[in-house]
């Protein structure tokens, strides 16, 4: 499988490392506009450097290739290379408007090519075995998630603000996880130390019969990526980082009390350290896509899908803009559970 990657800066640097390890995988060029970083990543993997993605493409033998790029590009750049039959892999999100991201799903599926965005925390390990767990009834009904992804401000986004760079993580992970849809969306969020973008913002999802609570933010001086999650018969604690998890299991009785009043009988919870198999989310996802290319199937996370994530992160967007609460229509990013 020969590939190629557009864009090596901050993300794209490490899909060149990664496409350096994996086997049956040969890495031939790299494009950038930034010929200085561009031409190390080129040197260090022993490929070729382009500063035209074009010309990489005339003059290249390509399968497939990583786009690793400001979503303000998503569009353009994606387009070119679904015409050209190559099958991609887009950083997050999958562009920066709903209309972008349609033409962007609707192109691959008129050309058969294969359209994966890149939502990483899919791919952690700690969150495929709380799925599994989910999945298997170990929370029964689900009330609440509640989830924290904050820290400096990273000097290389430059065309997002904190809720597209950051809360669509958690976004897509809860979509994932709960396999259900978000109805309403309330935001609030704003500039703390950035004076062009929101640096700050929590978000309010509205599930079936699920609350999710976002903490997002670029002002924290400390990494933090956690979720919990809060259900009937267990609780959970996520860290993303070191992919540990922790379940709480519920011991409770139901019985009626002398005067026939029903009562219910907590005890002490059963603790549990969840044995997980640590890996680097980026080479699980990076396999994923190549053996998607390779045997034509669907990649775990869709177009369709991202386009949703993309749908309710604008939302929350125009939510804290206009200071209401938004109603989601699924429909309207072709989302169907």
């Amino acid at each position: 499988m020969i590939v190629g990657i557009i864009g090596v800066g901050n993300m794209g640097r490490h899909h060149a490392r990664v496409y350096s390890e994996l086997r049956g995988v040969s890495l031939v060029a790299v494009a950038d506009v930034n010929e200085e970083q561009g031409r190390k990543i080129a040197n260090e993997y022993n490929c070729n450097f382009y500063r035209d993605y074009r010309e990489m493409f005339q003059k290249e033998r390509i399968d497939a290739v990583s786009i690793a790029l400001p979503t303000s590009l998503h569009k353009e750049i994606t387009l070119y290379c679904v015409q050209n039959k190559k099958d991609v892999l887009i950083e997050k999100p999958i562009a920066d408007s709903l209309e972008d991201g349609k033409e962007i799903v609707k192109e691959a599926e008129e050309r058969g090519v294969i359209v994966m965005v890149g939502h990483i925390e899919r791919f952690n390990p700690a969150v495929q075995k709380l799925k599994k767990m989910i999945d298997n009834g170990k929370f029964e009904r689900i009330t609440s998630i509640y989830t924290t992804r904050v820290g400096i401000f990273p000097p290389q986004i430059r065309d997002a603000d904190v809720i597209i760079d950051l809360a669509v993580h958690d976004i897509d992970v809860c979509n994932f996880l709960l396999n259900k849809k978000v109805r309403k969306v309330y935001a609030r969020a704003g500039r703390a130390l950035h004076s062009k973008r929101a640096d700050f913002a929590t978000i309010f999802l509205e599930y079936d019969g699920t609350d999710v609570l976002m903490q997002v933010n670029w002002i924290t001086p400390v990494k933090i990526r956690e979720l919990t999650i809060t259900g009937t018969k267990s609780y959970a604690e996520l860290n993303y980082i070191t992919q540990k998890l922790r379940v709480y299991e519920n011991l409770y009785k139901k019985s009626f009390d002398s005067f026939g009043n029903f009562i219910i009988k907590f005890g002490e919870p059963n603790l549990k350290d969840i044995q997980i198999r640590t890996a680097e989310p980026l080479k699980l996802e990076l396999e994923h896509f190549i053996q998607c290319v390779k045997e034509r199937k669907k990649p775990l996370i869709s177009d369709i899908e991202a386009l949703y994530t993309l749908d309710i992160a604008l939302k929350a967007i125009e939510s804290y803009k206009n200071d209401k609460l938004v109603e989601v229509n699924p429909e309207e990013s072709g989302f169907q559970n």
